[in-house]
């Protein structure tokens, strides 16, 4: 059998475990069906909501805010990477501005955000943006700063110029620095959406988790965590294919 194969079934070992004592304390009663319903319940909510479709609403809303986030995220984080990469003089003037701002919890910004764009799509933008900003720029940062010197010699021997230089030396180098920081940003620009619309939305995920809480529906609750958990190793499982294909000498 195929090694990876053999991987995958392995790591399915200790969640089927855990699912089957957890099936075995319900179905004892050793526990409160309210504080922990079992997984016969939380399929059974997972599957009502597949049939009326409304899980695909929350789905496709939080996929949505998560691309936009995401988008605005890269066109910020990513130049700003290069010009402080390509550019150390810079570096003296912004960097100290960054590193105080990078040691701020995204939590802790809630408030200011609410208290200037309201509890609208405006917040939830800027909570994800702040979340996704660090992890990208600093990896984006990192790997124009630790491009081989010898290449860089190389590219001076042959007289190419600076817009060559950046697209055959430093990026191509960059490269998987920057996928690294591109995974990290999705998983915290991930979270903080989730975190934005538990406080406030009338879709999403985070909305759906909330729902269940105010509804008194555990089961609901559980059924939320585990799509948001799934769709984020979705996420990172297909950057990381994505990073295989675009960079097939480097192991991901």
């Amino acid at each position: 059998m195929n090694e990876r194969i053999i991987r995958k079934i392995q790591g399915l070992v200790f969640p089927a475990l855990l699912i089957i004592l957890w099936q075995g304390v319900s179905y004892f009663g050793w526990v409160n069906p309210y504080l922990l319903p079992s997984p016969g319940d939380i399929i059974g909510a997972f599957t009502e909501l597949l049939f009326t479709g409304e899980i695909f609403i929350h789905i496709k809303s939080s996929l949505f805010r998560l691309g936009v986030g995401m988008a605005i995220t890269m066109v910020l984080a990513v130049p700003l990477g290069l010009f402080i990469g390509l550019f150390s003089r810079a570096q003296k003037f912004i960097t100290p501005t960054l590193a105080f701002l990078q040691q701020i919890p995204t939590i802790a910004w809630i408030p200011v955000f609410i208290l200037w764009l309201g509890i609208g799509e405006g917040m939830k933008i800027a909570l994800m943006v702040y979340a996704a900003f660090f992890p990208v720029f600093i990896n984006t940062l990192f790997g124009i700063q630790s491009v081989d010197q010898k290449l860089k010699e190389v590219a001076r021997a042959f007289s190419l110029g600076y817009q060559a230089r950046i697209t055959h030396v430093y990026l191509p180098s960059a490269a998987p620095h920057f996928f690294v920081g591109i995974r990290l940003g999705f998983s915290n620009c991930w979270r903080a959406l989730v975190a934005a619309e538990i406080i406030a939305s009338a879709k999403g995920l985070g909305y759906l988790l909330m729902e269940g809480r105010n509804l008194a529906q555990s089961e609901l609750i559980f059924v939320s965590i585990f799509v948001i958990g799934s769709l984020g190793a979705l996420i990172d499982y297909g950057i990381k294919y994505l990073e295989q294909r675009v960079l097939p000498w480097h192991k991901a």
